[in-house]
């Protein structure tokens, strides 16, 4: 027992007590390390699942590009080697052959389109107000992981939007292809 200068005495911890209580502590941080390191793995987990995702998204896409680019290359031998044929007008003034360079040319450009690069590409999609928000919400994080973490997040996010608009527009070329193959039988069989 010790005595105050109040007059009042207070009993020390025994060394029992004393132990107790560390041991406590220390399990408490344990667990909350424990708990710390579980969120960060499943965070990384998340994004490893993401990202692969967006690698067989990508490499799908990559395919697919290839072999419309094939098909269109092969169109455009097939193209060099008919005889040239003496066009006939079409509606509103113009000839079928320039509705289809017409076509060709929209549909290189597209392709065109198709081949910037991924981070470049993707941020034409991300409007100024998300890109700064983005920031804000990185810089406010104090914990460098955690930021880390959540910028992979928002980009792995930026390209997977960019994935999906890579699509959109690949299903577009595919449709034009489609219709440029279907102009092309309509003046086949006007020239029959």
């Amino acid at each position: 027992m010790v005595d105050t200068r109040t007059d009042t005495s207070t009993t020390p911890y025994t060394p029992e007590q004393e132990a107790k209580a560390v041991a406590a502590l220390k399990e408490r941080r344990e667990r909350k390390e424990a708990k710390k390191k579980a969120l960060l793995e499943e965070q990384a987990a998340k994004l490893r699942k993401i990202e692969e995702e967006m690698a067989r998204e990508k490499e799908r896409l990559k395919r697919e590009e290839e072999a419309k680019l094939k098909a269109v290359e092969e169109e455009e031998e097939e193209v060099e080697e008919t005889p040239l044929e003496r066009r006939r007008v079409g509606g509103r003034g113009e000839s079928s052959g320039m509705k289809e360079n017409l076509m060709e040319k929209k549909i290189t450009e597209w392709v065109a389109g198709l081949s910037l690069g991924e981070d470049e590409e993707a941020l034409i999609y991300m409007s100024r107000e998300e890109q700064e928000a983005a920031v804000k919400e990185w810089d406010a994080e104090e914990d460098p992981l955690k930021r880390q973490v959540l910028e992979d997040e928002k980009r792995m996010e930026w390209k997977f939007r960019l994935t999906r608009e890579r699509k959109r527009r690949m299903e577009a070329a595919s449709q034009t292809a489609i219709e440029l193959e279907e102009i092309k039988k309509q003046r086949d069989q006007m020239a029959v």
